[in-house]
C-alpha cells in the first residue's frame, strides 16, 4: 500500500502496514527499533495516540473520514501524549521529518494499493 498526498501529487510512504484490530493498534510501532524513510503504519480507528516506550521520534498525522489532514505533529519524542481529535477516523505514523514540506492542513490523502 502506499500513501499518497494527492492535493501536493507526492508520494508520503510505500511501505504501510495497518493497524485495525486491538492488539495491533495497541502494539503499533512498540516492536520496532526505527522506521524506514518509506514506511508507515496507519492505525484505523483511532483519534489519538500516545508515544510511551517509542525507540524512536515519529511524524503523526490525524485524518478525517474524507481523508483530509486534520492535524500534523512532526518530530514527537518518546513519552508524550498527543490531543484527542473527535474528528479524527485514523492516524498515519511515520519516520520523524518525513514529512516536512511535504504535507499541509487540509491536504487530501489517497490510500493506493
Amino acid at each position: 500500500m502506499i500513501i499518497y498526498n494527492s492535493s501536493k501529487n507526492t508520494p508520503l510512504a510505500d511501505d504501510v502496514k495497518v493497524a485495525k484490530n486491538f492488539i495491533t493498534r495497541s502494539i503499533g510501532l512498540l516492536s520496532k527499533k526505527d522506521l524506514n524513510t518509506n514506511e508507515a503504519l496507519i492505525i484505523k480507528p483511532c483519534n489519538a495516540v500516545h508515544t510511551f516506550f517509542m525507540k524512536f521520534n515519529i511524524d503523526v498525522l490525524y485524518i478525517d473520514k474524507n481523508n483530509k489532514v486534520l492535524s500534523i505533529y512532526e518530530n514527537v519524542p518518546s513519552s508524550k501524549i498527543l490531543p484527542i481529535n473527535f474528528k479524527c477516523t485514523y492516524v498515519i505514523e511515520l519516520k520523524a521529518q518525513n514529512i516536512k514540506n511535504k504535507i499541509s492542513i487540509n491536504d487530501i490523502i489517497e490510500l493506493k494499493n
